[in-house]
């Protein structure tokens, strides 16, 4: 059980005692490879660090130990209440805190009685306490799957709207005023905030390891790290060329704390889209007169589903901003939420010219837009020309709608509508249009 504290309280009376007894235990001090004289570590040096060796070994580990019952321990007792994300926010964010100072000073310690040859490892031994760190944002962004209705593994396609999922009924795919659906955001914009702290402390954690790390393998070896290391020699250094300072980022949740906040926004879009392959409307003939005559119609109005469709795009931007507003309550100095997202989400397409916050709009309202056409190209073909028409009614509604929030239409939308566009163009009547073969939209 001892402590790195106490292991750097005897490496420092040795080196005052190595000072006394003239024998040089600089670390800074260089030596020239090659030279004539080489110093030699003292066999009574040996003799004296050997019972302390082991210790420093697995120092690291016992030290991590420590770290894992104490505040590791703290941070995973907070528990997030019922509508209480500001609470959450601020007890968790303490303990985190808690736990990135005890890491640090740990290294800090560590790395003073730690030799060059075993400090890579003994920092590696403190790091997975960042790891587990991760594990407290991953297990709540798994409680908040099972309570909102979904599985974890649906947040890697957070923005593929359209991919198969089991049940609809829970409280990730209602719309906001929906009570359960606004609990499910407000504790996935506290995860987005633990996350994006976690992030910044690691990342500077891991630059002070990699730093003194650096310094440590850039300088001699002194007496003490020498015999600690086993060395006979001072002149033993290790090959600069050949040592690995890199160390391995643990993986951190700030990706999927951020799916999680896009997954929410999209998900009540998802009943809809997938009504859409088996609408009636695409095979539907055109109206008869009582005395068989075709009644001629020269336009359609949205479907049910488009209309559904287009009421969420409209209330997407109020939702996104209570969303934003929420984050801005638990953390006014943290980075705004759409910045975060944004930052995580591989999948942003947003224009260079857009704000931060309609770029997270336009991201959810082109995920719709894709969806869309991968739904329509799931209807069993052909297209009755009645079909045709709806269609283009249909995704002419979706497309002013997303036009009215500035966002720029995604590709393969727009394609979409130009396509059903120019094949109703070129039937003059809806009686004598063709049937429209949804490989042409493909």
């Amino acid at each position: 059980n001892i402590g790195a504290v106490s292991v750097r309280g005897v490496y420092d009376a040795l080196v005052g005692f190595c000072a006394d007894a003239g024998l040089d235990t600089d670390e800074s001090s260089a030596l020239s490879v090659g030279a004539a004289h080489v110093q030699r570590v003292p066999l009574a040096l040996h003799y004296l660090l050997e019972p302390l060796r082991e210790c420093v070994e697995r120092l690291g580990m016992a030290k991590a130990d420590r770290i894992q019952g104490g505040s590791l321990g703290a941070l995973r007792a907070v528990e997030y209440e019922t509508g209480r994300a500001e609470a959450y926010v601020r007890d968790a964010a303490r303990e985190m805190d808690c736990v990135f100072s005890d890491i640090s000073e740990t290294l800090d310690n560590l790395l003073v009685v730690v030799p060059a040859a075993m400090a890579r490892r003994a920092a590696e031994d403190v790091l997975v306490a960042v790891s587990e760190a991760s594990g407290v944002i991953s297990a709540g962004i798994a409680t908040l799957a099972d309570s909102a209705g979904f599985d974890v593994s649906d947040l890697a396609a957070a923005t593929e709207l359209d991919t198969p999922i089991a049940d609809l009924t829970g409280a990730a795919f209602q719309p906001l005023a929906n009570e359960d659906k606004l609990d499910a955001v407000s504790r996935s914009v506290a995860l987005a905030l633990l996350a994006e702290q976690l992030e910044n402390h690691t990342a500077t954690v891991v630059a002070n390891v990699r730093h003194r790390l650096a310094d440590m393998y850039s300088h001699p070896q002194s007496l003490i790290a020498a015999a600690l290391n086993g060395q006979n020699e001072v002149s033993e250094t290790m090959d600069l060329e050949t040592a690995d300072l890199d160390i391995e980022v643990p993986e951190i949740s700030a990706v999927a704390a951020a799916q999680a906040v896009v997954f929410l926004l999209g998900g009540a879009f998802r009943a809809p889209l997938e009504r859409i392959p088996a609408s009636s409307v695409w095979h539907g003939a055109a109206a008869r007169s009582s005395m068989g005559v075709t009644v001629p119609q020269f336009s359609c109005a949205p479907s049910e589903d488009a209309v559904d469709i287009g009421e969420k795009m409209h209330i997407l931007l109020p939702e996104l901003e209570q969303a934003v507003a929420m984050h801005a309550q638990c953390a006014p100095d943290a980075m705004p939420l759409y910045t975060f997202v944004l930052r995580h989400m591989s999948a942003c397409d947003g224009d260079e010219d857009d704000s931060p916050l309609l770029a997270m709009l336009a991201l959810v309202l082109r995920s719709v837009q894709r969806a869309f056409v991968r739904q329509v190209c799931c209807v069993e073909a052909p297209l009755s020309a009645l079909g045709c028409r709806q269609l283009a009614a249909d995704t002419e509604y979706i497309a002013s709608v997303a036009a009215s929030f500035g966002a720029m239409p995604d590709p393969d939308f727009a394609e979409l509508l130009k396509s059903v566009l120019r094949h109703n163009a070129e039937a003059s009547d809806i009686s004598e249009s063709p049937e429209l073969e949804l490989t042409e939209l493909q």
